[in-house]
């Protein structure tokens, strides 16, 4: 396999839009500031920053080095300019439970609370918590990815409403367990907008 850094550098973003990959690498996720992919055949992924937000590799390196690759997080394997290796999950995150219809249970949310509490107790602030940073892996355990937003000093607000909502809602016995992409979504905007009850 070719190295790492050959590897990034072959791949063209537009914006943070990708746009050409080499075929050791295969695209896994999209968001705010990165692109994820795994590399082919290999338990590892590469997660690269767009070019304006290069410097949050780094950031984010040192968040998973304060973890230290606790049960709960990827391990890291690699920090670099822009970008960073780490252990590639295989399971699938809570957002596509609810798309699939596969049940959250308790269980699931204490391990999130966990994984919580120890960031807490090693000095940082978890944030920017949701269904899709939580990744359900094929051996029914828990693990947190996305933890860049860890060290930012304002209370996130997410991670309490989900729990008071699946508290209030999702346990009720003839609720729904399976949701429509568009209808999650649309929950999603309207929380943003502060529209829903279970807004904190």
């Amino acid at each position: 396999m070719k190295p790492i850094k050959e590897l990034i550098l072959a791949i063209k973003f537009d914006k943070d839009q990708v746009i050409e990959i080499p075929s050791e690498l295969q695209l896994i996720g999209q968001g705010r500031s990165a692109a994820v992919f795994r590399v082919v055949g290999s338990m590892q992924a590469v997660k690269v920053f767009y070019s304006e937000h290069h410097n949050l590799a780094e950031k984010e390196g040192k968040i998973y080095q304060q973890l230290s690759n606790y049960v709960y997080y990827p391990e890291l394997i690699e920090v670099g300019d822009g970008y960073l290796v780490i252990e590639y999950l295989e399971g699938m995150t809570l957002y596509d439970c609810l798309v699939s219809g596969i049940p959250i249970t308790p269980s699931m949310v204490d391990m999130v609370d966990e994984a919580l509490n120890y960031a807490r107790a090693k000095g940082l602030n978890p944030s920017d918590i949701h269904l899709r940073n939580i990744i359900l892996t094929n051996d029914h355990k828990i693990k947190l990815i996305d933890v860049v937003r860890f060290t930012q000093k304002k209370e996130c607000p997410h991670w309490p409403d989900l729990k008071r909502a699946y508290y209030s809602y999702y346990q009720r016995r003839f609720f729904p367990k399976r949701f429509p992409p568009f209808f999650i979504e649309m929950v999603i905007r309207l929380y943003r907008r502060r529209l829903l009850p279970i807004r904190s």
